[in-house]
């Protein structure tokens, strides 16, 4: 199913069904750079609801109880991801799940070879940008289902340090699958990698 696209100027609520998850319909939001985001916990237990970039936790959030509006003071033009954790137990029950405001990467840091965050999730068509916080670069390849895979529009070969740009694009044919990539160093695998879902 490809993303949502939304009109600007609204409000969004995010439904939480009953096990901690978001529905697949919302899964992999594109709205508005000017809209905004609330959640209602319909899960059978109160929830935490943590964004990678952007907006600060949700804590706590009751049953069947609604969040505040997360949006920026101007327009946003980037993609976040979030998790729901369970608030009692402190597992995580859904994600990550997206949101793309406006036309904006979903930022990726590479920091003491290592990839942060992992594993992140993008809307169909969506983006993703690496800024390498070392001084190495860092060879980048990528994989589907065991094999090689060319999924990004430009599919640089290499992240060098500081932010890289353009954006990486997603590929019309890349909707629905699950991408891993490796970095390696002076020929060393690192720690660093990670998985993108892109769409569903």
């Amino acid at each position: 199913m490809a993303a949502r696209h939304l009109p600007e100027l609204a409000l969004w609520t995010l439904p939480i069904q009953l096990g901690g998850t978001i529905p697949s319909s919302d899964a992999n939001m594109q709205i508005g750079s000017l809209d905004g985001i609330s959640f209602h916990n319909g899960a059978s237990f109160p929830v935490d609801i943590i964004f990678t970039n952007q907006f600060s936790p949700i804590n706590d959030l009751a049953m069947n109880a609604t969040s505040g509006a997360q949006k920026g003071a101007t327009p946003l033009n980037l993609t976040l991801n979030y998790t729901i954790w369970n608030h009692n137990t402190g597992r995580q029950t859904g994600g990550p799940y997206s949101v793309q405001f406006g036309i904006g990467p979903l930022p990726i840091s590479i920091t003491t070879e290592n990839t942060n965050p992992d594993p992140v999730a993008i809307p169909s068509g969506g983006q993703i940008q690496f800024t390498n916080n070392d001084s190495d670069s860092y060879t980048i390849a990528w994989e589907s289902g065991g094999q090689s895979a060319n999924v990004w529009s430009p599919q640089p070969g290499v992240v060098s340090p500081g932010l890289n740009t353009p954006p990486q694009t997603a590929l019309p044919g890349a909707n629905g699958q699950s991408v891993t990539y490796t970095i390696t160093v002076k020929g060393v695998e690192t720690h660093g990698g990670g998985t993108v879902n892109i769409g569903s």
